[in-house]
């Protein structure tokens, strides 16, 4: 059983009952004083994940959405709402102020996921970085950052990897471009290692890191890197989300037809990638 993440949930909930409530044709003000919320600004604030509704009031909200069938879904995500101390896992080791605000979704649906589809043009994406390369990054993009914020977003880094351990670890594919294997992020030393860590992770049963090439020529994923992610089976219309970061933001899609295309990506990216074995060879080759 996966224990999502504060954050998700809320946003996840907020998204349903919004979709819910375009499907009656009800406005705001009108949902509200049906299902007995204190207020249209109440149920607005649980729309955009910001709270999540009244444990209380949920039977009456989804009656009024006509979706009551979804009742043992909904309460069993909401169990946590009442609890005082329910927070996201960096709340409990972070400062307050650390981690910025457009990334917290990210880091919340990553450690609530059930399956994470990863393509990366440049580098290795965080949930597979070592200590090392992970520090040459921050290094790298950070250059002004002071030693203790260099360890600090190394440890960040650190703590979303156990999302990979945990007793029920998630689906995890991975499309990487060959030319991340090349690109010598801390030393070559730094690097050798984290190829082999890439060849031990390739191993378990539920991570594939597929490799795509320079030999493949053109390919689909000209669009740049991209996550997608699937969570809360309690809410099987939920599509999850694709998260894409830029210099700027971190982008998020989460309505399907945002999400399509994506997906039309990534199959295209599996079938112009090496299979699973010849990735892991080519791997462990360029591991030495």
């Amino acid at each position: 059983m996966v224990e999502p993440g504060k954050t998700a949930v809320r946003r996840a909930v907020g998204r349903e009952l919004k979709r819910m409530r375009n499907a009656t044709g009800l406005n705001l003000k009108a949902a509200a004083q049906a299902a007995g919320e204190t207020g249209d600004k109440a149920l607005m604030q649980v729309e955009r994940g910001r709270n999540l509704p009244q444990v209380a009031n949920i039977d009456t909200l989804l009656s009024t959405y006509g979706c009551r069938d979804q009742l043992p879904n909904f309460r069993s995500l909401l169990k946590n709402a009442g609890k005082r101390n329910w927070k996201d896992w960096w709340e409990y080791s972070f400062p307050a102020d650390f981690v910025p605000e457009q990334s917290k979704l990210l880091l919340s649906c990553e450690a609530s996921a059930v399956r994470l589809r990863m393509y990366q043009a440049q580098f290795v994406p965080e949930l597979f970085q070592t200590g090392d390369y992970a520090e040459a990054l921050v290094r790298a993009s950070m250059p002004h950052a002071s030693d203790d914020e260099v360890r600090l977003w190394s440890r960040l880094a650190e703590g979303r990897q156990d999302v990979l351990d945990r007793p029920e670890p998630p689906d995890v594919q991975c499309v990487l471009d060959e030319a991340v294997l090349r690109r010598t992020v801390g030393g070559h030393d730094v690097l050798a290692a984290q190829l082999a860590h890439l060849a031990e992770l390739a191993a378990r049963p539920n991570v594939d890191i597929r490799v795509l090439t320079e030999e493949s020529g053109a390919h689909a994923g000209t669009g740049g890197s991209f996550t997608r992610i699937a969570l809360l089976p309690e809410l099987p219309t939920y599509p999850g989300i694709v998260h894409v970061r830029t210099a700027a933001h971190d982008l998020y899609y989460e309505e399907p037809d945002e999400i399509e295309p994506f997906d039309e990506v990534w199959t295209l990216l599996l079938e112009q990638a090496l299979s699973a074995d010849e990735s892991l060879a080519l791997l462990e080759d360029a591991a030495g």
